[in-house]
């Protein structure tokens, strides 16, 4: 596996060619709407966006929102193992991060893309949720430590379908208000792995919520 370049936050002209090109693709196919647009921040860049992780597709679905900016996002190290798989995803912004093992090198690239204004993008449960009828579960801690060490807002967004996604299914993104540090409770100095795995879980509830009252009709 070629190793990853963490030194530096690159741009690609392949990832607007990719939404562009490919995006009505997918929001036919998957039948894509898109609810709570209004509460992504239009001039604060310094929010990390969380979402509940369903199915692979899960950031492809929030990329595609109308004037949601670049996402870079987190990705299992086992795709970057094949050479081709590893191409595409490198250039649609994402990168490897070794899930069980706390992974400084990939945190302290994920706190170097807020602090360039970019946009991280984080599943916190840290896998796809392939059972519990898709109800997301609990969340890692490096979603809020993450928020705190940089000072980001955490904004969930929610993947909401009624059966196990595949084509054909509806899938509907629920774009939730962002949580603030403060709101997380993690703008003190010094916070505890308790508190910060609170804070956390916090953002995960918050997008249960959400993906429960719009498969409820609320």
């Amino acid at each position: 596996m070629k190793e990853f370049d963490y030194s530096t936050v690159p741009h690609y002209k392949f990832y607007r060619f990719a939404t562009t090109v490919f995006g009505p693709i997918f929001r036919g196919i998957y039948h894509i709407k898109y609810k709570g647009i209004e509460n992504i921040p239009k001039n604060n860049k310094r929010y990390i966006i969380a979402i509940n992780h369903t199915c692979a597709l899960d950031p492809v679905f929030v990329a595609l929102a109308d004037g949601i900016p670049a996402l870079h996002f987190m990705s299992k190290e086992e795709l970057f193992k094949n050479p081709v798989v590893a191409w595409v995803i490198t250039h649609l912004y994402g990168f490897p991060v070794k899930r069980g093992q706390g992974d400084t090198t990939a945190v302290d690239y994920a706190k170097r893309i807020i602090d360039e204004n970019h946009i991280l993008a984080i599943c916190p449960e840290g896998k796809r949720i392939k059972d519990k009828d898709g109800v997301p579960q609990e969340a890692k801690s490096g979603v809020a430590r993450i928020a705190k060490d940089t000072g980001a807002s955490i904004l969930p967004v929610a993947i909401c379908a009624k059966e196990k996604i595949k084509k054909g299914v509806p899938v509907t993104v629920v774009f939730g208000k962002p949580l603030t540090v403060s709101e997380l409770g993690l703008d003190k100095d010094d916070c505890t792995r308790e508190e910060i795995k609170a804070a956390a879980n916090k953002a995960m509830q918050t997008i249960a919520k959400m993906r429960e009252e719009e498969l409820n009709g609320n």
